[in-house]
């Protein structure tokens, strides 16, 4: 099986300095690796395959059109996310942000649409797969209750993980402001997980079990298409009971930071990087 982590900073700088000295071989794989790292930003920006999969041959269009401007000061990885989220910021609103009418709602509909009880099923392994579904979408749709500015904040600071200072100079605030965003951003989550949400704490009520019905109901869930088990980078079941990294957090933004961290490794689809090779064939060759 393929491996695809992402490189060491040194390899992926040695990469790109051989990619701007006109490498062809090495822009290749450069892109190949840096594609999954913007896809991955994207997917939880959208919580949409085909809106993360076109905003990302964007962005890794800008890339490579702009390597020799790197200077080295930060991580390779670093520096593509600043080019990403820029990105991010500046695209047009899609439809399934718009779908999303803010925390409260979103909270409401959970309490609303939850089944008194947990299903009787006939096919246990089905119906699991059918609550890996539901966890993703959930968990992806409640990044879109935030507003963008806090979205990507929190996909930087908790997700990715990056400092203040790297995170602030990516969206090019002052790392007071970016740590104020990255409170209001948690403050959020937390009030839409708290006393509700089962992947975080087994004694809360909502279990994604209890949402299968509604979001097949709803048009959220089709049972004969599996959007995400079947996501390039999946290779097994989805859990979707508490998630024990999770359960061990006091704080619940940090419990909810470690449920997005047990995510599959979802990897871009293989037509990224063929129609960014295809808009740019003296660079990556055709």
């Amino acid at each position: 099986m393929p491996d695809h982590s992402t490189p060491s900073d040194d390899r992926l700088r040695a990469l790109l300095a051989q990619a701007v000295d006109g490498d062809v071989d090495a822009m290749t794989e450069l892109c190949r690796h840096l594609q999954h790292v913007v896809y991955r930003l994207a997917l939880r920006f959208f919580s949409s395959r085909e809106d993360a999969e076109d905003v990302t041959q964007e962005i890794l269009l800008k890339v490579v059109t702009h390597l020799s401007a790197y200077e080295g000061r930060a991580k390779v990885t670093t520096w593509v996310y600043t080019i990403a989220s820029r990105h991010l910021l500046a695209t047009r609103r899609r439809a399934v942000e718009d779908s999303v009418r803010g925390p409260q709602a979103f909270a409401e509909w959970i309490d609303r649409n939850m089944a008194s009880e947990e299903p009787d099923v006939a096919d246990q392994a089905e119906y699991e797969a059918l609550c890996g579904e539901v966890r993703i979408a959930c968990t992806y749709g409640m990044l879109l209750c935030l507003s963008r500015d806090l979205r990507i904040t929190y996909l930087l600071g908790d997700l990715v993980g990056l400092p203040d200072t790297e995170g602030a100079e990516a969206l090019e605030i002052s790392p007071a402001a970016y740590r104020q965003r990255l409170a209001r951003a948690r403050r959020t989550m937390r009030g839409i997980i708290a006393g509700r949400c089962g992947l975080v704490r087994a004694e809360n009520p909502c279990r994604c079990s209890r949402q299968v019905d509604s979001s097949i109901r709803y048009g959220i869930l089709d049972p004969a298409r599996r959007d995400w088990a079947g996501h390039p980078g999946v290779d097994a079941p989805i859990p979707a009971t508490t998630v024990r990294r999770a359960a061990d957090q006091l704080d619940l933004a940090e419990a909810l930071a470690e449920v997005y961290r047990t995510d599959p490794t979802f990897l871009a689809p293989d037509g990224v990087l063929h129609r960014l090779r295809t808009a740019c064939p003296d660079l990556l060759g055709a």
